[in-house]
C-alpha cells in the first residue's frame, strides 16, 4: 500500500476509535488538513477539546483565510457554528454549510471535506555517494553537546529507533544543551528531517520550538516550530530568524515528518574580519521553495567579534538548538560543493 494511503488509514482508524469511546477525542483525530471541492481547512488543537479551524481556498499558497473559527469536540465529534459557518467532523469526514460571498456562493451552501495527509515528497531521501552523513539514527558520532561550560558535556538527547529527540540534561530544572557538529563546513546542499511534538496547550514560541543554525558571528537560523496554520513570519517555521519570512507557510501538522532541503553558500571574510562576499541560502520546505537565493546580512557587532574574538566563533559548524521542547530529527546529511 502507498505510504500516503497507510498514513491516511491510520488517521481514519484513530478518528473512528475516538468517536466510539464516548469521551473527548484524542487531538490527532481532527488535527490536520481537510480537502474538498474548491475549499480546504486546517484544524488545529488548542487544548481542552477546543480547535481552531482555518477555512482556505487551497493549500500551500500565501492568502488570507476565508474564515478562522473555533470548534469544540465532544463524544468523538468536532462541532462548529460561527460567523455563518456550521457543521461537524467525525471519522475522517467534515460536512457543513458556509455563508454566501460576493463571488456568488449562496448563503448556506453545503460543503464536504475529507481528512487528507500530504507528506513531503523528499521525506526519506537517501544520501548520495560521497555525502557526509550527520545523523542516520545509529548514534551521535558527528555531534557534541554545546554548553556554556568549557569542560565536555555528555549528550543528553535521546536516541530512539531511527531518530533523535531533544531532551534536557536536568529534567527537574529543564536545563539542557544544543548539539553542534564536530566538523565545520563551508558550501553545501543539505537534507534535514524533523518532526514536531503536539503541544495543544502552548502557543507561539512555546509550541514545539527547535532550530537549525549555521555557525557564523551572525548565527543564521532556520526556525523549527509548530507554526501549522499560522501566517508564516520570519520567527515561525521555515523563517530565517530576523532576516526573511518564508514565501509561503509550508508547515505540516505536528507528528508528521517534514523536510528542509537547503542550498547554502557561506560568507567570506578577509584577514581583518571584513566581509568580502555575502552568504546566500535557498530553502525548500516539504518540497516547495520558500527562500530563493536570500542574501545573509552582516552586522557591525559581528564584524567586531571577528576582529577581536574570532576563536569564539564556531564558523562553519551546524547547530541544533535546545529550547526544551521534544522536537525530533532524523536523516540529516549534506553534500559539499
Amino acid at each position: 500500500m502507498p505510504r500516503a494511503s497507510v498514513i491516511g488509514l491510520s488517521f481514519l482508524l484513530l478518528s473512528v476509535a475516538a468517536a466510539s469511546d464516548g469521551g473527548e477525542a484524542e487531538p490527532a483525530a481532527f488535527l490536520g488538513d481537510w480537502q474538498g471541492e474548491g475549499l480546504a481547512a486546517q484544524v488545529i488543537p488548542r487544548g481542552g477539546g477546543q480547535y481552531q479551524i482555518n477555512f482556505v481556498p487551497e493549500f500551500d499558497v500565501k492568502c488570507k483565510p476565508l474564515a478562522v473559527i473555533t470548534g469544540q469536540a465532544a463524544d468523538g465529534v468536532l462541532r462548529f457554528e460561527q460567523e455563518g459557518w456550521s457543521g461537524q467532523a467525525a471519522a475522517g469526514q467534515m460536512k457543513g454549510s458556509r455563508p454566501g460571498t460576493a463571488a456568488g456562493a449562496a448563503a448556506g451552501a453545503d460543503f464536504e471535506l475529507k481528512k487528507v495527509v500530504r507528506p513531503s515528497p523528499t521525506v526519506g531521501d537517501k544520501p548520495p555517494a560521497g555525502a557526509v552523513v550527520l545523523f542516520d539514527g545509529r548514534g551521535f558520532d558527528a555531534w557534541e553537546a554545546q554548553a556554556a561550560k568549557t569542560s565536555p558535556v555528555e549528550i543528553s538527547w535521546e536516541l530512539c529507533e531511527d531518530f533523535m529527540r531533544v531532551a534536557p540534561a536536568d529534567k527537574e530544572k529543564g536545563r539542557g544543551h544544543s548539539l553542534i557538529t564536530k566538523q565545520a563546513f563551508r558550501d553545501f546542499q543539505m537534507h534535514f528531517e524533523f518532526r514536531l511534538a503536539l503541544m495543544p496547550d502552548k502557543t507561539g514560541q512555546a509550541r514545539s520550538n527547535g532550530g537549525l543554525a549555521f555557525g557564523d558571528a551572525n548565527w543564521y537560523e532556520i526556525q523549527v516550530l509548530d507554526s501549522y496554520g499560522l501566517e508564516g513570519l520570519d520567527n515561525e517555521c521555515g523563517g530565517i530568524y530576523r532576516i526573511a519570512a518564508p514565501a509561503v507557510n509550508m508547515c505540516r501538522p505536528p507528528r508528521m515528518w517534514q523536510t528542509y532541503d537547503i542550498d547554502y553558500l557561506a560568507p567570506r571574510y578577509n584577514a581583518d574580519g571584513q566581509r568580502t562576499q555575502a552568504g546566500r541560502i535557498s530553502v525548500r520546505h516539504n518540497g516547495v521553495p520558500i527562500h530563493k537565493d536570500v542574501e545573509l546580512p552582516d552586522s557591525p557587532a559581528a564584524e567586531k567579534r571577528r576582529q577581536t574574538n574570532p576563536e569564539s566563533i564556531p564558523t562553519g559548524r551546524i547547530i541544533l538548538h535546545y529550547h526544551r521542547d521534544p522536537v525530533e530529527y532524523r536523516n540529516i546529511w549534506l553534500v559539499k560543493k
